[in-house]
């Protein structure tokens, strides 16, 4: 059974790994030594605050690329999402990781937008069918 823990930031998972003993450090991910709580051990990941972001006017299929009012207020039937360009090699690695996991921990900040930050990137990830807990710390 492998385990992903997702955190809102590097510093906040830091702060998790503290709490256990790490087998392995990379740039994108820590691996926990298995123990009590992960007996398989768990890997532990972060987002750099918001990985997936709307995407801007110009970027839909049919695109505002003039300024005029009478194109405002923007409001398109189904807002699009993309990666932000300078975080897609951690996204791939929170993917990767979370689309292996058979359980995924979200331990990102309690608030609306840590939240969001977690489940903007499984469905832009396209990941279903997952065990979801919640880390709840405030």
């Amino acid at each position: 059974m492998t385990t992903v823990i997702v955190a809102e930031k590097p510093s906040q998972a830091k702060a998790y790994a503290e709490a256990f003993s790490i087998k392995n450090r990379t740039k994108s991910y820590i691996e926990l030594d298995r123990c009590s709580t992960f007996p398989a051990g768990a890997f532990l990941t972060w987002g750099i605050g918001h990985l997936i972001q709307l995407k801007y006017p110009k970027e839909y299929k049919q695109p505002i690329n003039t300024w005029d009012l009478n194109n405002l207020p923007f409001l398109p039937t189904c807002f699009e999402y993309k990666v932000d360009s300078k975080k897609y090699a951690q996204y791939n690695t929170v993917k990767e990781l979370c689309m292996k996991a058979d359980t995924i921990i979200n331990a990102c900040d309690v608030d609306r937008e840590g939240s969001n930050i977690f489940y903007l990137i499984l469905e832009h990830a396209g990941i279903r069918n997952k065990e979801i807990k919640r880390l709840w710390i405030n």
